[in-house]
């Protein structure tokens, strides 16, 4: 569940028209008195603190409930100050205006979090370039919320102007030309500035930013890893209320007829004809020339049983509200979800026909998936092109493997973690295929890029619930490629000896 900060009640109480500055306890921290001593639960554990006494241990259970003003801590609550010092990472820390109405509220996401203070600072501001703000999808009333990677805390924006007042310092400002842009008094503008770089949603200066970072890797990296956010990850069942995805998908819409059934690899073969594991560990390269002879439907037979083909269904238990029905592959997968759906791209293959295929993973079949309009087979073309590039204009592709992420069957169980959790997937399927291709003697290539928007329209997928999160070319090896290496191959010796490690490395 997603926190949502308690807004201090409006109008607060006292009618000197003075900004406030409000701290509270975070709603999800419980405090247990016992006499002068207390115990605080919190989402980071629990902390015990002795001797207190009575007074400060009431006033400190008081904050789970209500907001104190900072100035009134200062005269009569040195004590119970000094406490949530020490305490940080479970304060919220509000910005009220002279009506009483709070601007915005921050509140601490991460352990290592500070009290933010309410230092002013002066000359001209920016935000941070990982800033950025957003609406929670339960809604608080008109309040959004300011975050960053880069920042320990969320800052909850409970009005338009204090929204307006972030916007304008997006572009290099004082705070009081902030504040006059957003219809705010230049003492509101101070104070919220003091909250924003208090929180580290300011720019530290040129360059100081982690620079090697694009906005949305940053992003990804810190919300799917614990340590710089609080909401709920991992397998939480968030979206019970929704129907889980079959294991196995069904047939689609531009599948028709019965499918093209695949032969099953014979098991003494495979396992007479295999080199050893350490053979192919150590011959596995990207492979980005092909055989005059293109690659045939019995080898693409083979590589899809024994990389993707679904081995088993676990059923799931009905009466549990968590169960699920699970998928075992030859590949890893976190909660045996078993989302990752493998399509064909085929442009020359001995024994099919060139077009889009959907391989049927439980029924080891192929699914042809026939062009509806020009534009679907525009852009399968533009698959095979995207694919080209992304081979370096090196080969010509006989046939290009999408994978695709149906994202459902990870969502519905993870929070946080499922798309990441779907990439390292992608990773393993992509080791599984170079290590059998390598075995079986083809040319295979891991793709890093590939066309989203071209593979839902060739494949005929909605991108929202099924996506391209991976692209593999397979293909003929030629016979000057090794298949197989017979020694180790590395730098140790010469790293050790503080030598060159040459251009390769």
């Amino acid at each position: 569940m997603t926190v949502i900060e308690t807004l201090p009640p409006t109008p607060l109480e006292g009618g000197d028209r003075r900004l406030r500055r409000l701290l509270r306890l975070r709603p999800e921290v419980e405090v247990t008195a016992q006499g002068g001593d207390v115990e605080l639960t919190h989402p980071w554990g629990h902390q015990r603190v002795h001797a207190l006494g009575e007074r400060t241990v009431a006033a400190l259970a008081e904050l789970t409930r209500t907001h104190a003003d900072l100035d009134d801590l200062v005269l009569d609550q040195a004590r119970l100050l000094k406490l949530l010092e020490r305490f940080p990472y479970l304060v919220t820390t509000t910005v009220a205006d002279r009506l009483g109405a709070p601007l915005a509220t921050a509140v601490p996401i991460a352990r290592f979090a500070g009290l933010p203070g309410f230092a002013r600072p002066t000359g001209p501001l920016v935000l941070s370039r990982f800033a950025y703000l957003r609406r929670l999808p339960e809604g608080d009333g008109e309040s959004c919320v300011l975050e960053s990677p880069m920042a320990p805390f969320r800052l909850t924006v409970h009005q338009a102007a204090g929204g307006a007042f972030v916007a304008a310092l997006s572009t290099s400002r004082t705070a009081a030309e902030a504040a006059l842009l957003a219809g705010l008094s230049a003492e509101e503008g101070e104070a919220l500035a003091g909250l924003l770089a208090g929180g580290g949603f300011l720019e530290a200066g040129q360059g100081a930013e982690a620079p090697l970072w694009d906005f949305h890797d940053l992003l990804f990296h810190a919300r799917s890893r614990a340590g710089r956010h609080d909401y709920p990850a991992g397998g939480v069942y968030s979206h019970q209320d929704v129907p889980q995805l079959p294991a196995v998908s069904g047939t689609g819409a531009r599948e028709q007829g019965e499918g093209i059934d695949l032969p099953v690899p014979d098991w003494d073969t495979v396992v007479a004809r295999d080199p050893a594991l350490s053979e192919v560990l150590e011959g596995r390269r990207s492979v980005r020339s092909y055989a005059d002879t293109p690659v045939t439907l019995d080898q693409l037979a083979e590589l899809l049983y024994r990389v993707a083909r679904v081995r088993r269904i676990i059923p799931g238990d009905p009466a549990d509200p968590h169960g699920y029905d699970g998928v075992e592959r030859p590949y890893p997968a976190g909660g045996a979800t078993g989302e990752l759906e493998v399509y064909l791209s085929v442009v020359k293959c001995v024994g099919l026909e060139p077009g889009v295929y959907r391989y049927d993973a439980a029924a080891h079949r192929l699914r042809p998936r026939p062009f509806q309009h020009p534009g679907e087979e525009a852009a399968f073309g533009e698959l095979v092109t995207a694919a080209w590039r992304a081979a370096a204009c090196s080969v010509d592709p006989q046939v290009l493997l999408t994978v695709t992420s149906r994202f459902g069957r990870l969502s519905w169980k993870y929070s946080q973690i499922a798309y990441a959790l779907t990439l390292k997937h992608v990773g393993v399927l992509y080791q599984t295929l170079y290590l059998v291709a390598t075995a079986m003697g083809l040319a295979p290539c891991g793709l890093g890029s590939g066309d989203t928007d071209a593979a839902a329209r060739a494949l005929g997928l909605d991108w929202t619930a099924e996506s391209s999160v991976g692209e593999f070319l397979i293909g003929s090896r030629p016979t000057n490629v090794p298949r197989t290496a017979h020694r180790f191959a590395d730098v140790v010796a010469a790293a050790r000896a503080g030598e060159g490690l040459g251009e390769n490395f």
